[in-house]
């Protein structure tokens, strides 16, 4: 079923429940009592099962809404249902109770209005209350895209540059202390050290390719320049802060 599919049938279930509820509502009152005619119990009664209907289907309906700030998507499903059948359930009992003549029309609604208030409250936190957390750790995650990767690449290198022959004493020195200042560098905002950090994750690469080649016999003079750049390029992002 495409999305498009599955919209126009839960338009369709829409109508057919809301169908339902016309149909109880004639032929509980039929010709003895006109909509004009209605008492003030009945026009409760038959408003709170309307509302009743909506704060049900709603789920149904909110994940293909589209707003500015929100993704349309459902971010805490069992919140939701949880305030949806307690709202249910309490709502049936206030009609219970003015049936019964237990409370009044005008306390029954107040009682709905707090309970509706309440249920509004419940649906910011299921829905935007959660999305808005779901953001937050996204932008964390985001921050940490390159530092995830450089600590762990860091300590790869480590190994190998252990391994570098004493010629490359003074190399190893300046890549040890690079690596270990890898250890402070922390996730800034608005992703300001990204660049540093994909150009530090490039040393990185560099650095162990020029350190497998001088395991395998190989000499080279550029491992010293690259050791000195990686350790000025984390100094400066360490610098970064928020």
């Amino acid at each position: 079923m495409t999305k498009n599919q599955s919209s126009i049938f839960r338009v369709l279930l829409f109508i057919f429940g809301a169908g339902i509820i016309v149909l109880a509502f004639f032929l509980f009152k039929g010709n003895r009592e006109l909509p004009r005619e209605l008492s003030e119990k009945n026009i409760f009664i038959w408003t709170s099962v309307g509302l009743m209907y909506l704060i049900f289907v709603h789920p149904f309906f909110f994940s293909i809404i589209k707003t500015g700030n929100f993704s349309g998507k459902i971010p805490s499903l069992t919140l939701t249902w949880i305030g949806v059948f307690l709202y249910a359930g309490i709502s049936t009992g206030v009609i219970l109770l003015l049936t019964n003549q237990m409370v009044s029309v005008k306390i029954a609604v107040i009682i709905q209005a707090v309970l509706l208030f309440l249920f509004l409250v419940n649906i910011y936190f299921a829905y935007f209350a959660s999305s808005h957390a779901g953001k937050v750790a996204s932008e964390e995650a985001d921050k940490q895209q390159y530092i995830k990767q450089l600590k762990p690449k860091a300590q790869v290198l480590l190994l190998s540059v252990d391994k570098l022959p004493r010629e490359y004493d003074k190399s190893q020195k300046t890549i040890k202390q690079a690596i270990e200042d890898i250890r402070y560098i922390y996730p800034v905002d608005s992703g300001a050290g990204d660049d540093l950090e994909l150009q530090i994750l490039q040393s990185l690469n560099i650095i162990s390719e020029l350190c497998d080649d001088i395991s395998e016999g190989a000499h080279t003079s550029a491992l010293e320049g690259r050791a000195e750049k990686l350790l000025m390029l984390i100094k400066e992002r360490k610098m970064i802060r928020n």
